[in-house]
């Protein structure tokens, strides 16, 4: 397995204008994978926040020159870019700007709807009844707003919600009636538009712990938003096709080798409730978060009695993942996974090399894995969990069409089978490696060794692929 980590050519990419100016050229697949090794991954005193992608925060998002270098390497204008988990949007938004149609996909409705809100171009006329609406919204707040009883009763029981005080509730209730009435005019991107920054605007109050102005940070987060989006309108040169759909990288609604590159950051086994993350926003903006809670994969949520359990199931539904990626891939063509470590009961998950050992047996080709450094001061982590500050980009090539559907439950339960019995020989010859750093004791250990023979004989029930 080739790990590329430094290499004697950072100098031609340590700056973004060698960077960029290295990128803009046409190479072959062998130039670009060389290329590759010439990259300095770890991006320090770059612009990671630029255009459209200073909307919304968004968990573990990584940055843009990733999917950036590869859809300059590895595409031409005009190519389908794939990202299966699209998150907050970031591969998306970079095939949209650099003139590549682009499909993606989640099972996180406040992420597709992000996504859709990036891609999406306002026109001034738009924005003119935005501006026009929002003042009319500033002089008739209504601060005895009557459903702020029912709204304290709907809060989640958690100590967070006691931010949310008869006032804030008042104004926040004032701001989403002025979308709903955008919608009811017919307004369908504004409305859109002005949920997201609804959301941002709970997200900061959840985020900060503060009680700020919240009409203010709405109205301050539209006008940066159509700034930007002004900005994004100059850059482009053409308007490239995007689809953005909530659905499920597992069972994807993709034609067969309909794609020409997939860049995407799956969710890290343990890592992140991505639904509780968004729990407040998703319920102002009426969106089912229990469902999504239930479905998404490698939740810290399932499995609490036994964690390995857990990671049988993430396995199972990356490797489904994996098997529609080469399906909807075009022979010769290349995928991408930026995955992190993560930590469970004292045990290192090297996640890229489930990846890599799932890739050889579904017709693709490891062509290389590359070593980053997070900028740890840049970046969304939970740090009770993980501790994630380095991550691997995992670049596959399909060789060959997929041999079995992801709804072989047979298959999958085989081949996590075996990724299960090698993680286990993994703690017994070396128990307690845990990228926190903490070493357990030796009933902990004996604990885990129990706990992973259970995993085992219950991978073919955990790996079964679940009814949305």
């Amino acid at each position: 397995m080739e790990i590329v980590q430094k290499t004697l050519y950072n100098d031609e990419t340590s700056t973004p204008h060698a960077f960029y100016k290295l990128l803009n050229h046409n190479f072959s697949i062998e130039d670009a994978l060389n290329i590759l090794d010439k990259i300095d991954w770890d991006f320090k005193n770059f612009n990671t926040q630029y255009l459209t992608h200073k909307f919304h925060s968004y968990p573990a998002r990584f940055i843009p020159q990733i999917p950036y270098s590869f859809i300059k390497l590895f595409t031409k204008e005009g190519d389908t870019v794939l990202d299966p988990m699209c998150g907050g949007g970031t591969t998306i938004v970079e095939a949209f700007l650099n003139n590549r149609n682009a499909i993606g996909i989640d099972l996180n409705p406040l992420a597709t709807l992000i996504t859709k809100v990036k891609t999406t171009l306002i026109s001034d006329d738009e924005m003119i009844y935005l501006d026009r609406k929002l003042k009319m919204m500033e002089k008739h707040i209504d601060l005895e707003y009557k459903k702020v009883d029912y709204v304290l009763q709907t809060l989640p029981n958690r100590k967070i919600s006691k931010i949310f005080n008869e006032m804030i509730i008042s104004k926040l209730e004032t701001i989403r009636e002025t979308i709903d009435e955008i919608k009811y005019e017919g307004h369908i991107d504004l409305y859109d538009l002005c949920r997201v920054a609804f959301s941002q605007t709970i997200w900061s109050l959840v985020e900060n712990r503060s009680q700020n102005d919240v009409i203010k940070n709405f109205l301050n987060i539209i006008r940066l938003y159509e700034r930007e989006l002004k900005l994004t309108k100059h850059k482009l040169k053409s308007f490239p096709k995007i689809t953005v759909l909530t659905g499920d990288a597992r069972k994807m609604p993709v034609e067969d080798k309909s794609v020409d590159l997939i860049v995407t950051s799956p969710p890290y086994v343990n890592a992140y409730d991505y639904y509780r993350i968004h729990m407040y926003n998703m319920l102002w903006l009426g969106m089912d978060f229990s469902s999504f809670k239930k479905n998404e994969i490698g939740g810290h949520s399932h499995f609490i009695a036994n964690r390995f359990r857990l990671l049988s199931e993430y396995l199972g539904d990356m490797f489904r993942s994996m098997i529609e990626m080469n399906r909807v891939l075009k022979v010769g063509k290349f995928c991408v996974i930026v995955v992190g470590n993560s930590s469970l009961e004292y045990e290192l998950i090297e996640s890229h090399k489930f990846f890599e050992n799932f890739a050889k047996k579904i017709g693709f080709a490891h062509r290389k894995t590359i070593f980053r450094k997070i900028d740890t001061t840049k970046k969304y982590t939970n740090s009770d969990i993980g501790k994630i500050n380095d991550e691997y980009i995992v670049v596959l090539q399909k060789e060959n069409d997929v041999p079995v559907k992801s709804t072989d439950d047979e298959f999958i339960a085989k081949n996590v089978f075996l990724e299960m019995l090698n993680f286990k020989e993994q703690i017994n010859e070396n128990p307690g490696t845990s990228i926190r750093g903490r070493r357990p004791t030796e009933y902990r250990i004996q604990m885990n060794l129990m706990k992973i023979n259970e995993a085992i004989k219950t991978i073919y029930n955990d790996v079964k692929l679940k009814e949305l």
